[in-house]
């Protein structure tokens, strides 16, 4: 996880040479013993993610901290970039978000966290939102997804059951993890996107108040502390 950065300070570095998706939709399911997430836009960019039984235990855990961190940089960062810049063009908000996240300094964030392996995975809180750095096996090429926090909130009950049926799965198979994640990865990635059966988005109303009790039920718990180990030294940027 990173030191926090204010709002309104940008960078466009490159990030690392990888893919970088900043995820709207998130189709969540269990193939051949992995949890399979399915990250991307409905304009047809993608990243389809493997996660074998294994991994899971620390990376649920990983994702319930970061998740939590984010959260305490996430409520200034969205009233920042949605009050500073009118979100009435193409794409509305969505797009406006997209673009400020973008334009923030996760080369940096990247270039400051651990790589020891190739496949090396990670999950790294910054400006409020989370990034998920991805390489081979747990997908094609190297990749950085950018998700909302409260999408993780909204969906944990999909989650859970997904690592249940991944680690059901895992159990009834002969296969080595590697070989069953590649399996997993293969099958989802030959499938249409977005998917053909889209859930039905709700109505102005009914996201505003979903966005209201968040925000409500965050004011209410303690602030997160995160652990020492788990800040990240950044390099200061030019005003």
């Amino acid at each position: 996880m990173s030191k926090r950065k204010k709002p309104g300070q940008q960078s466009r570095a490159r990030f690392s040479g990888r893919r970088t998706v900043v995820v709207d939709l998130l189709e969540i399911g269990a193939s051949h013993g992995s949890l399979t997430l399915r990250a991307g836009r409905d304009d047809g960019q993608l990243v389809c993610i493997v996660l074998p039984a294994p991994v899971l235990p620390s990376f649920m855990e990983s994702l319930g901290h970061a998740r939590l961190d984010a959260e305490e940089d996430y409520w200034r960062v969205i009233h920042h970039v949605t009050t500073s810049t009118p979100g009435n063009g193409p794409g509305g908000v969505p797009r406006v978000v997209e673009r400020w996240l973008l334009a923030q300094n996760w080369s940096s964030v990247l270039a400051a966290a651990a790589d020891d392996a190739p496949d090396s995975l990670a999950l790294i809180s910054h400006v409020g939102h989370i990034g998920l750095r991805l390489a081979p096996p747990y997908t094609t090429g190297r990749a950085l997804t950018i998700f909302d926090p409260l999408q993780f909130q909204r969906l944990e009950r999909s989650l859970l059951h997904a690592c249940h049926t991944a680690h059901e799965q895992a159990v009834k198979s002969p296969r080595h993890p590697l070989e069953t994640a590649a399996l997993a990865l293969r099958h989802i990635s030959s499938q249409p996107w977005p998917p053909p059966a889209q859930p039905t988005l709700p109505s102005q109303e009914e996201a505003a108040a979903y966005m209201q009790g968040r925000y409500e039920a965050f004011q209410r718990r303690s602030p997160y502390i995160r652990a020492e180990s788990n800040t990240l030294s950044l390099p200061a940027e030019s005003p």
